[in-house]
């Protein structure tokens, strides 16, 4: 279980504009040239780019970098000082803060978090590699809660409409509850599903805090006060 806690969930949408990031040193190789020109669908988590505060092992904070997710390949681009797209090392990356664009909160569901923690560590999980980053909505003493993105290239069926078949991304999106004992539930962000995934003894505190909370667990800044709670109950 990862005991380092970081407070996702309220934070203010840093509305700073982008620019050259100075006194930065990241480590990383060049974007590679990819042509998804012919492939219908992103590779990328968000289209858009967007601000990130990055923690790195060889070069401490920084804030305000300039990013894009690709969940196809989990590479986290990123513009460095000299204004070049690089994709970081994840050997030195110990947690991403990704903002949301700010078109995505306004027109997406309700309660949805501004920022988006992601780290490494979760091959517990079936199909996660070691070093790759997925999306820690909670952690704590007793549960996690993660998130895995992906973007998957698929070549649908040749129809009668089309002479050729094309490549699309399909979007995929997976929720895993893991315990203190590293035990790993694939579960769907639904209030009864969470809680009958739950182990046994905990189930009636969880109740207990959704009803006392009016919590919809099918929201994402509903399921943090939930597992704030329930991992200090």
């Amino acid at each position: 279980m990862k005991k380092f806690l970081i407070v996702v969930g309220f934070l203010a949408f840093s509305q700073a504009s982008f620019g050259q990031i100075s006194n930065i040193n990241m480590n990383g190789a060049p974007a590679r040239l990819n042509s998804y020109s012919e492939i219908e669908g992103s590779p990328y988590l968000f289209e858009d780019w967007a601000k990130a505060d990055i923690g790195l092992s060889n070069a401490g904070l920084k804030e305000n970098v300039a990013y894009k997710l690709n969940i196809h390949d989990n590479e986290l681009e990123v513009i460095n000082e000299a204004g070049n797209k690089i994709y970081l090392n994840k050997e030195y990356i110990e947690y991403a803060l990704l903002e949301r664009p700010s078109i995505l909160l306004a027109e997406g569901e309700e309660g949805m978090l501004t920022r988006l923690l992601f780290k490494k560590g979760y091959d517990m999980i079936k199909g996660v590699k070691e070093q790759e980053l997925v999306n820690v909505i909670a952690e704590g003493k007793k549960y996690d809660l993660v998130r895995r993105f992906y973007s998957d290239l698929v070549t649908p069926p040749k129809n009668s409409y089309a002479p050729t078949a094309g490549r699309m991304f399909v979007f995929e999106e997976s929720f895993y509850l893991i315990d203190k004992n590293d035990n790993v539930s694939s579960v769907r962000n639904r209030t009864k599903n969470i809680v009958k995934s739950l182990n046994k003894e905990d189930q009636d505190v969880a109740k207990k805090i959704i009803k006392e909370g009016n919590l919809n667990l099918s929201r994402e800044d509903h399921i943090v006060i939930f597992f704030q709670k329930l991992n200090e109950a």
